[in-house]
């Protein structure tokens, strides 16, 4: 009995002490403690953190290069990332256009893309915008375009720093039941190529899966009608 509450007694003291966990933890620092707490500055979520491991400020103005998402809450499409080109614009969806919004911070792209949508698609639109990557200089962002069989046809944009696989090219342009996945054509420097998305998607097989290059055409046909073709 004895030794059972000195036990009990030894577990309340360990969790009574100060651990690395509850010191102030940088984030992106390796979990690593600090004794300093860094500099006071308006940051975003953790969801909104930047793929560097660097919070990225609210007040962080957008130049070309930034990875960035962009969501429409009222639909439930997934997010739909893209990079800042180097005229200071971003595909809104692939194919609804493009929208400047160099120099200005996330909330205010928010804001311009919005009443674009609102202008011009939507009676409502509530529009997310995120920034998941800071450009480094300047960066010339590479270029794919997906299209057929999709929700959203055209362009998506990559950099060298973060690729583009033909699978999550294909599964952010959006798919249905129509559209044939074991059989996606890409065309690069003039060459027809078949892939095999679902296998990649649905069974794992990420073997398959390649990475994209700039200028890459990716083409989702539709499935064939049963009884018209294998």
């Amino acid at each position: 009995m004895h030794s059972c509450l000195f036990a009990f007694g030894a577990i309340i003291a360990l969790l009574s002490q100060p651990t690395a966990s509850a010191q102030n933890v940088i984030p992106g620092n390796g979990g690593r403690a600090t004794s300093a707490t860094p500099a006071a500055l308006p940051l975003i979520g953790a969801g909104d953190m930047a793929a560097t491991g660097v919070v990225v400020p609210h007040d962080s103005k957008l130049i070309p290069g930034d990875e960035v998402s962009i969501k429409i809450e009222e639909d439930r499409d997934v997010p739909w990332k893209t990079i800042v080109t180097d005229t200071g614009e971003v595909e809104v969806m692939g194919n609804l256009g493009s929208v400047s919004v160099s120099g200005k911070t996330a909330a205010e792209a928010e804001a311009v893309i919005g009443a674009y949508l609102r202008q011009r698609f939507y009676n409502k639109a509530t529009v997310s915008f995120k920034i998941l990557r800071k450009a480094i200089g300047a960066v010339r962002p590479f270029k794919a375009n997906v299209n057929g069989k999709v929700q959203r046809n055209g362009p998506q944009y990559f950099t060298g720093a973060n690729p583009l696989k033909l699978s999550e090219a294909v599964m952010v342009a959006g798919t249905s039941i129509y559209s044939n996945l074991k059989r996606v054509q890409l065309t690069r420097d003039g060459k027809n190529t078949t892939h095999d998305v679902q296998a990649i998607t649905k069974e794992g097989r990420t073997e398959l899966d390649i990475t994209l290059q700039n200028g890459d055409q990716v083409y989702v046909d539709a499935k064939p009608v049963v009884g018209f073709g294998n």
